[in-house]
């Protein structure tokens, strides 16, 4: 009888499947065939990596307006740790792990590292101030979970970067409970050889203590975009005024948190219209302006937390979340828009929102989004009347 192979060599294998994988794919462009080999997630965040770093690179640390220390003691994070703090620091040091916090942008806030992994940490640049969003870093843990919004587990070779192969990391993203916005991640990594499946579930529990301990009185982002039916922003707790093109500029951005060239942002925002990108230029200056500095540049993108209704509505309405969408729902979204990119976005929204609607058998709902004010409330009168007609059959 066949001996069972080790747990070591089980991953030895797996690593060694993947290390393969990636190197057909880098040196190639073909994903191996062999099915299992690599996630559907993981494949795609490589495509999408290739067309920004060079795999042999390491992790980017792009400048910040603020430093790592202002934007942790600014976030909501900060008092949510405390109360598991000291335990978290002593398993990580037992566990020889290095654990982080990063903002919803995907730039790391905090970090407790082991001995065993200090050096290691180093070298990666996982530290605070050190961004792992994918355009930064490429396929890694971080910049999954905040694209999926669901804890999840990068094994070596599925890391883009050839200078991670050597991790596993777990990470799950930190939700509130209220307004479904990230707060940020939270991402425990060590060596391959140290894999255990208990770390997605363990970094998903932690995530959700984290939650727990949110402050009560959640501050808001700094910047909460209304593009549902009548446009509205607020900055810093005060509203602006922006033009059409400007408000179709900051929600490409939003829906687009790794950042945009200015090529694609061109075509995302005009299309075939024949507008020079000196024009585009002019308006990204001026919205820079307009928001203190906070737009990023090489790519274009936003350096302040968002809240974004359009973003909310779409999250409830994939996690089947009828009853908050249509309390959430105050009309097309930006309706006046002919950016090909948003228009998209509305039609799909426009198109979900009318089956919720059309399932909707819950008068009391139906009527709570009436008194919401919604300017889709037409579509949902003529779903009251049917069902009263329904009711006196």
């Amino acid at each position: 009888m066949p001996q069972r192979p080790s747990r070591g060599e089980i991953l030895e294998q797996r690593r060694q499947a993947l290390a393969e994988a990636w190197q057909a794919f880098v040196h190639d462009g073909v994903l191996s065939a062999a099915s299992g080999v690599v996630s559907a997630e993981v494949a795609g965040s490589w495509r999408r990596s290739l067309q920004h770093l060079n795999p042999w690179s390491t992790p980017l640390t792009p400048e910040a307006p603020l430093s790592p220390q202002a934007l942790w003691e600014a976030s909501p994070l900060n008092p949510a740790i405390q109360p598991i703090q000291a335990e978290l620091e002593m398993l990580v040091e037992e566990g020889s792990l290095v654990a982080a916090l990063t903002d919803g942008l995907g730039r790391v806030l905090w970090t407790t590292v082991s001995q065993y992994m200090q050096e290691t940490a180093t070298d990666a640049h996982f530290v605070p101030g050190s961004c792992w969003d994918e355009r930064s870093a490429g396929t890694n843990a971080i910049a999954l979970a905040l694209r999926h919004r669901h804890p999840l587990i990068v094994f070596a070779a599925e890391h883009y970067l050839r200078c991670l192969h050597g991790w596993v990391c777990y990470a799950a993203p930190v939700l509130h409970p209220q307004t479904a916005e990230t707060i940020g991640v939270l991402c425990i990594g060590t060596t391959w050889d140290k894999h255990t499946p208990l770390g997605e579930r363990a970094v998903a529990e932690l995530a959700h203590t984290l939650r727990r301990h949110l402050p009560a009185s959640q501050r808001q982002a700094e910047l909460q975009i209304h593009a549902m039916g009548v446009a509205r922003v607020l900055f810093r707790g005060q509203e602006i005024h922006l033009s059409l093109r400007q408000m179709e500029i900051l929600c490409l951005l939003v829906l687009n948190p790794q950042g945009l060239p200015l090529a694609e942002l061109h075509s995302s925002l005009y299309g075939d219209t024949p507008v020079t990108t000196a024009s585009l230029k002019a308006e990204l200056s001026h919205l820079r302006h307009i928001l203190g500095g906070q737009i990023g540049s090489r790519p274009y993108r936003l350096l302040v937390s968002t809240w974004a209704d359009f973003v909310i509505l779409w999250q409830m309405l994939k996690d089947q979340q009828a009853d908050k969408a249509l309390g959430l729902y105050r009309g097309a979204f930006l309706p006046n828009s002919v950016s090909p990119e948003l228009e998209e976005w509305r039609h799909c929204i426009e198109v979900v929102m009318e089956q919720v609607v059309a399932d909707c058998r819950d008068p009391e709902v139906l009527l709570a989004s009436l008194t919401q004010g919604s300017q889709g409330s037409e579509r949902v009168r003529e779903r009251l009347l049917e069902l009263a007609g329904q009711g006196d059959d």
